[in-house]
């Protein structure tokens, strides 16, 4: 009677041994993947006799619940077989991570506010020594650095997980191979032992980084094509069942490169510590790469303590991946453009940022060479290593800035030569009294010969009256004898 008997699909229908072959003999089990809905109920099953019962009704046309007691109910996602309706995977915790994901939103919209910051200030000296194309490009780089977590945000997929990985290397490659050019540029023109002039404008350091986001663009395409990311499942400390994205030999293998790529930066860093830099410039990229170095290495290290063996948790490994990216991206930018922004409030604007060092100077010393000419300031800089990112406009400046402080520079030095020999000799102004006597009597005796005795004097031009009348020319570089400065 088992197989002949119209019951619903659900239950599954097995005989009872030992009551023959009558009606009612057997009794119906859930499915694998359903559970009995009585749960009070000490026999987790239906009774033939009793199905037997209602369906006579039924056939008969009575009134019977042939069609409702006699069901099971499917267990939740995710379970393969239950006896409740408990849950068999892990619910995200969506209110955190919708905090998460605001708080990452605002900070890229924050972006924007730096992206105008570096447009609008470009011509302020401490922006122009900073390269603010290049500031720019780090801007770009550190969007893509912030999108893993607005991925990360949704359950695991292998569409997202191969999202986070793009958006990681990609961002990783423009923000940090920008700050590591940068260095490098500063160690090699700090390194220099020669004359020559060393030039590496900003456009040879972006052409640079684009064969470093094209190596790192290379692996990523090999990486999808030879197999995307795989979402695995997990348990949790509730023996729960939570999905992950699987970390594989390429995986590993990307975060070696970067941690060798910040290795590199390291040694950089290091070679320009003492590299002179007149707003820190340096000083803040060498911070902003060390800092990276040592996250990146705990991360990945801690990244394989979160996975198996140990319980498996999405929510804390979200919360892991936030964490990194504020301690590193968004401390990079605050290295970066905190003291940036800073000087700008402090000194309104203005392009020349010196201006309270030089009167400082000027209180203090008795010859003060005057203003630096801007445009001669920022090409020093550029000279150095810290292009200011217009190099094309500053070149045309260069000799004629160079010939003004030199100009400069002269006249100072003969001051302070004729002011010395004065000072340190002063047997000196004896002689120059009895230069001045002869000189007069000579002027005298001329006067006192008939003008034509001179017929060609009155073509010579009278030469302008300074000591009573008459013109006295002393050339103290004849003089060797002198004090020490």
């Amino acid at each position: 009677m088992v197989g002949n008997i119209a019951i619903s699909q659900d239950p599954q229908c097995e005989h009872i041994p030992g009551l023959g072959f009558r009606r009612g003999s057997y009794k119906c089990v859930c499915k694998k993947g359903y559970y009995f809905p009585d749960l009070t109920a000490s026999d987790k099953f239906y009774r033939g006799s009793d199905v037997e019962h209602e369906y006579e009704k039924k056939r008969k046309g009575l009134n019977n619940r042939y069609h409702q007691d006699f069901q099971c109910l499917p267990c939740a996602p995710g379970c393969d077989s239950c006896s409740d309706p408990s849950p068999c995977i892990l619910a995200l915790n969506w209110i955190l991570r919708s905090i998460l994901l605001t708080i990452s939103g605002l900070i890229m919209s924050f972006l924007l506010v730096l992206v105008w910051f570096t447009v609008h200030y470009r011509n302020v000296k401490v922006l122009k020594a900073a390269s603010p194309a290049l500031m720019r490009v780090v801007l770009i780089g550190a969007f893509f650095l912030y999108c893993p977590c607005i991925v990360g945000y949704f359950e695991a997929s292998r569409v997202t997980c191969c999202m986070r990985l793009w958006f990681r290397e990609i961002g990783f490659s423009i923000s940090y191979g920008a700050l590591l050019l940068k260095t490098w540029r500063i160690s090699v023109v700090f390194r220099v032992r020669s004359a020559q002039r060393i030039k590496i404008s900003d456009g040879d350091l972006i052409k640079r980084l684009m064969v470093i986001v094209l190596v790192f663009a290379a692996y990523l395409t090999a990486r999808t094509i030879a197999g995307m990311p795989k979402v695995v499942e997990g348990k949790d400390v509730s023996d729960l069942k939570a999905y992950i994205c699987h970390a594989d030999w390429w995986d590993h293998s990307a975060a070696i490169v970067e941690l060798l790529f910040l290795l590199w930066g390291v040694r950089l860093c290091i070679v320009v510590r003492k590299a002179p830099s007149e707003f820190n410039e340096s000083r803040f990229i060498s911070w902003a790469i060390y800092n990276e170095f040592l996250l990146s290495l705990f991360l990945n290290v801690s990244m394989i303590f979160l996975r198996d063996p140990f319980p498996t948790n999405p929510d804390l490994i979200y919360l892991v991946l936030f964490i990194h990216t504020q301690l590193t991206t968004t401390v990079t930018l605050a290295f970066l453009f905190g003291s940036k922004a800073y000087l700008v409030y402090k000194y309104h604007g203005k392009s020349q940022s010196q201006n309270e060092n030089s009167t400082a100077l000027s209180r203090n010393s008795k010859y003060v060479m005057g203003p630096r000419p801007p445009s001669m300031s920022s090409t020093f800089v550029s000279k150095n290593g810290y292009s200011t990112g217009e190099d094309e406009e500053c070149e045309s400046f260069l000799e004629k800035d160079i010939q003004e402080e030199f100009r400069r520079l002269y006249t100072q030095l003969e001051l302070l030569k004729q002011r010395n020999m004065k000072l340190g000799n002063p047997h000196l102004q004896v002689k120059l009294s009895a230069m001045t006597e002869a000189a007069q009597k000579d002027e005298l005796i001329l006067q006192e010969l008939p003008s034509s005795h001179h017929p060609h004097s009155s073509s010579h031009p009278s030469t302008p009256n300074i000591n009573g009348g008459r013109r006295i020319v002393i050339n103290l570089d004849e003089y060797h004898v002198s004090t020490e400065v």
